[in-house]
């Protein structure tokens, strides 16, 4: 369906000079029929932006429970070493957009992309949230320090990356509730992504555990990296779950800026 694409998920347009260049990462494991059904959507809509692009597929061979923000971290990682990116968007693969004039491209501010999806009817959750799918300029993510490693399993790492940016001074902006609109696609909840238990301890805003924890902590190792027809695939090893809850102020793996275990 899609040979106007350069292999790894790359497209410029040919009519215009782009004024964006834009890096997807979707994190991803075991969700082959969703990452099928939003590439489908998701490269027309991004070519009628005429942004450009590429996509890439982060997905965790192990340990067994899924770390969605170290997978986000180590995407923007090996994303700018493929290119000059000026935007990242941050894409959770079960999130289909439903209206072209939410452009996938970056804000002055850290933008909440999905703001309106149809499980919640609708509606915004709450005043700070950040689910779903994010836009950030390379240098706002790096003054965040990225994404939290810290947190195994569903949620708390999207609520950990509001107070991050705050803590910045910086401020999240939405585009209006009638374009900012998403179909989330039916699923039960993954094996491997079970509720954290932990994911509320120590989300108040704390500036001293988010210098330590984070782009400067992360640890992995790339296993396999393709170019496909529809995206570039990254396999990752990340470390294993602590063995017990880390409190915050005892961050683990700290160590060089974005060095890979062994």
């Amino acid at each position: 369906m899609h040979t106007e694409l350069s292999l790894g998920g790359s497209w410029t347009p040919q009519s215009c000079v782009p004024r964006h260049r834009v890096a997807v990462i979707i994190p991803f494991r075991d969700r082959q029929s969703h990452l099928r059904t939003l590439l489908t959507v998701l490269h027309p809509m991004l070519q009628r932006q005429l942004l450009q692009y590429t996509i890439f597929v982060v997905e965790q061979k192990e340990p067994a429970i899924f770390n969605r923000g170290s997978l986000m971290n180590v995407g923007f990682i090996e994303a700018r070493s493929f290119a000059d990116f000026d935007c990242f968007i941050f894409h959770d693969v079960d999130m289909l957009p439903e209206d072209d004039r939410n452009f996938y491209v970056c804000s002055s501010q850290p933008r909440h992309v999905s703001v309106q999806v149809n499980k919640f009817h609708y509606v915004l959750l709450y005043r700070t949230a950040f689910y779903g799918i994010a836009a950030i300029k390379p240098s706002q993510f790096e003054r965040a320090n990225g994404f939290s490693n810290r947190f195994y399993g569903w949620g708390g790492e999207d609520d950990d990356m509001y107070r991050r940016i705050k803590a910045q001074k910086m401020t999240v902006v939405r585009f209006t509730s009638a374009v900012a609109r998403y179909t989330m696609i039916r699923h039960k909840r993954d094996v491997g992504n079970p509720s954290n238990p932990h994911r509320t301890d120590g989300l108040r805003r704390n500036p001293r555990r988010y210098a330590v924890d984070g782009l400067n902590s992360l640890h992995y190792k790339l296993v396999a990296k393709e170019s496909r027809a529809l995206y570039t695939w990254l396999l990752i090893a990340l470390p294993p779950k602590p063995a017990r809850h880390v409190p915050p102020s005892q961050p683990y793996g700290a160590t060089k800026f974005w060095r890979r275990f062994a």
